[in-house]
Order: structure tokens, then sequence, then C-alpha cells
């Protein structure tokens, strides 16, 4: 209990505070730079825990519940009536309001920039470091009766050209070039222990959506590659054995059939757009299985396909991580907007919002595999919350980055700011909005998780 509690509680309140007091000091060093006094930055809200006052009589904290932060700036509100010399004396006390207006939009954007510097700082040194992952063409799934299975394609076969090409390094390479396919057939050749084998699987077609709801749907051969983990609820049957998606039940037939040839119906349908859960003939191999008989192991809840062998990485030039780190940051934003999205669109409903609850869940695991997988998926997740957390506050809400942007825009566009009466009004209805998404998204995580 007490390593569970470290684990997806205590990380999780580090990972966010962390991201948050990157974004908080964005801000800081934004108004710091304009020369704006602040009265306290805080990581976390309620009572303070510890604090201390600086030579510039800012006060630092840490309070007692750690998943958000904020930063005062000291003269935020202005006052309902301006003179000069009320603004000469804000000035001379540097507060807030009384700086121009294109200066406090500055300090408004600093936040979310800092979040996304952060995600691509990171990101840059994972892949200097640890080089990218690359596609693994090891077959560890074939589909029943799919063109690969039709044509003599086994698990374990490396795949040794398509179309007389060599496999590239870039897993997304990889499906253009079986989707681009001018024919309804691949030219495959596959390496089998140590001959050389032509296979010329079909191509059937496998519905998909890319990011904002639209047809993706692209041609398939039918094969797995590379090693996965496979969540047993979503195992229907296991060869001729349905589970009821009972991950207790499929893990009891699983472990009986380590090391043996097995077919098992695996996909969940939550939605009419989804493809119908297929059958795949695997070999899971004990080895990497030895978390079903352990239910402390982090892949207890999990089928291993492949091997438990960390994923081959290509080295990257300093150049090359960078614009790899770019690339990562802009296919999280492209997810999360594209989720705003669909809700808006009414593609999407409130079961795929994620809250609190939720980023704690995936933390925690993300953490527990780190030790089995390695801890690249720690650092993702890291510069995605971060990205995430930068691009959302960007929303124009009032309690958000994005609202005093608004507000800002509105001053230098009227040469006044907005009256505090259209303020409140905005505040009211925006959060009413936001507090009903909240609290619908840590509903549906809490029903999840008991039910």
């Amino acid at each position: 209990m007490i390593e569970l509690f470290v684990t997806y509680v205590l990380v999780t309140a580090l990972v966010l505070s962390l991201v948050v007091f990157i974004h908080e000091y964005g801000h800081y060093r934004a108004g710091r730079f304009f020369g704006m006094a602040l009265d306290a930055f805080s990581i976390g809200f309620g009572k303070e825990l510890w604090g201390r006052t600086d030579k510039r009589g800012m006060r630092w904290k840490i309070c007692r519940f750690p998943f958000g932060g904020f930063v005062v700036f000291r003269g935020e509100v202005a006052p309902v009536t301006i003179t000069d010399e009320v603004r000469s004396e804000a000035l001379r006390l540097r507060e807030f309001w009384a700086f121009p207006v294109w200066q406090r939009a500055i300090v408004a954007l600093a936040g979310p920039l800092f979040n996304a510097v952060f995600a691509i700082a990171l990101m840059f040194f994972f892949f200097f470091v640890a080089g990218k992952p690359i596609a693994n063409p090891v077959v560890s799934a074939v589909e029943v009766g799919s063109g690969a299975d039709l044509a003599g394609v086994q698990i374990g076969d490396r795949i040794y050209r398509l179309n007389g090409q060599d496999v590239p390094d870039d897993f997304s390479v990889f499906v253009k070039m079986v989707n681009g396919s001018s024919s309804g057939q691949l030219n495959l050749d596959v390496l089998r222990g140590d001959r050389v084998l032509a296979l010329r699987p079909d191509l059937h077609v496998m519905k998909d959506e890319n990011d904002f709801g639209g047809d993706a749907s692209r041609k398939v051969m039918g094969v797995i590659l590379g090693n996965g983990a496979w969540e047993l609820k979503a195992i229907g049957q296991v060869d001729d054995v349905p589970t009821g998606n009972d991950p207790d039940v499929a893990r009891a037939l699983l472990k009986s059939r380590l090391g043996s040839d097995v077919a098992v119906l695996f996909g969940l349908k939550k939605k009419s757009s989804d493809d119908d859960p297929k059958f795949y003939k695997i070999h899971p191999e004990a080895s990497a299985n030895t978390g079903l008989s352990d239910e402390t192991h982090p892949f207890h809840g999990a089928l291993i396909i492949g091997t438990m062998e960390p994923p081959p990485t290509k080295s990257l030039s300093l150049f090359a991580s960078l614009g790899e780190s770019f690339v990562f940051s802009g296919k999280v934003i492209s997810k999360v907007s594209g989720v705003v999205y669909q809700m808006f669109t009414g593609q999407k409903n409130t079961s795929d919002l994620g809250g609190v609850i939720r980023i704690g869940e995936m933390t925690g695991e993300t953490v527990r595999q780190a030790s089995v997988v390695g801890y690249a998926g720690v650092f993702r997740l890291i510069a995605a919350l971060s990205v995430c957390i930068g691009f959302l506050n960007l929303f124009p809400l009032p309690m958000l980055d994005g609202g005093h942007l608004l507000f800002h825009g509105y001053e230098a566009a009227t040469g006044r700011p907005p009256s505090n009466r259209m303020k409140a009004y905005f505040m009211v209805a925006s959060m009413g909005f936001l507090m009903s998404i909240v609290i619908v998204a840590n509903i549906q995580d809490i029903f999840e998780i008991f039910f």
C-alpha cells in the first residue's frame, strides 16, 4: 500500500509540481524582466507548508495541495478611477496594471512558452542521448484470415524488404509504404531463420480516424510488429474459450498457454467507428510474461507479445534531435486539439476526458513500468504534460492565460481595459463551464476505477 501511495500519489504530485513550476516560472521571469513587483510564488494551494521571503519581498511557498500553482503580481487589478497621479504612483510601486499592455501580454504568454521550451529541451536531451526508437520489423502477431496469414507470414519473421525497398527505420514511413502500394498486394521479403522468403500478402482496409475525427482508414496486411503490451481486459477470447473481457479469466487461460501458439480475440469496440475486435495468432513467451503470476508486477494486467527487450534506437545528430523534439511537441498539440474539437462537435463524449485521477494512474503506471522497459516513457510523459498544460492555458477563459490575453487584446484594440462587470460575467460563465468539465472528468475516472 505504501509503495502504491508513493508511486501513484507522490510521484504524480512531483511531476505536476515540476510542470506547474516551469509554467509559473515563465510568468515570474517575464515579470522580473520588465521590472514588475511580485508578492508570491506558490506551488500548490491551501495551507502553506514551507515558505521564505526573499530580499525583494516576494514569498516563495509550497502549499498543502500540490496540484497547481500561481504567481501573484502586485497590483494585478486596476483601480476603478485612473488618473495620471494614480498611474505614476503605481509605476513607482511597479504594480502590474500600470505597465504597457504589450508587456502584460508577454507575461501572460510566457508561462505556456516556458512549458513548450521545457518539453522541447527535455525531448531534445532524450533523443540526443538515447536516440530515436525505430521500427522493429519482427512479426509478433498475425491476424487470422488476413492477407499476411493466407500468404504464409509467421510469428518471428523479420520483414526484410517491402516492394523491393529496405524497411525504413521510422514506423510511420513503413505504414505509408504499405498504404501507398499501387495494387492490393505487397511484394514482401521476410527473413526466417537463415532463409529469405518471397511472400505476396493481399491488403485489406482497416478503419481508423485522425486526431480530429476524420477518416484515416488505411491498407494493412494484418500483422503487428515489434513488442507490445495488450491489456487483459481487451482480450475477449483465448482459443475457443470466451473470457467475457474479465482480466482474471484471460490471465488464467493465457498462463496455461505460455510458450505455445495461441489465438486471441483482441480489441475493445468503444464506439461505432472503431474497428471490430480481431483474432490474432501469437506465441507468448513465458520469460516475457512473468508478470501474469506476480500481482506486484507492473504488467500483471497485460499480456506481453514479442519480448521485453527495449526497442531498437537510432543515434541522432544535434539538429536531428532538435527536429524530433519539435515533431513530438507538435503531435501532442494535435492530439489535444483533436480531443477538444471532437468534444465540441459531439464526436467524443465525457468518457474521453481525463482528470487528475487519470493523470495519477497514467503517471504511476509509467513509473512502475520504467523499471522493466526503461525510462523513455517517463521522459515522454513529463514532456507531454508540459505541452498539454501550456497549450490548454491558452484557452480564452478568464482564470487561464488565454483569458488574460483576450482581455489585453481588448484593451489594445479599444484603448481601455474591459469593465469589471464584463469581466465578472465572463468569469462566471467560464468558471461554470470549466468546473463542469473538471467534475465530469474526475467522476468518470472514479467510475472507471471502482465500477
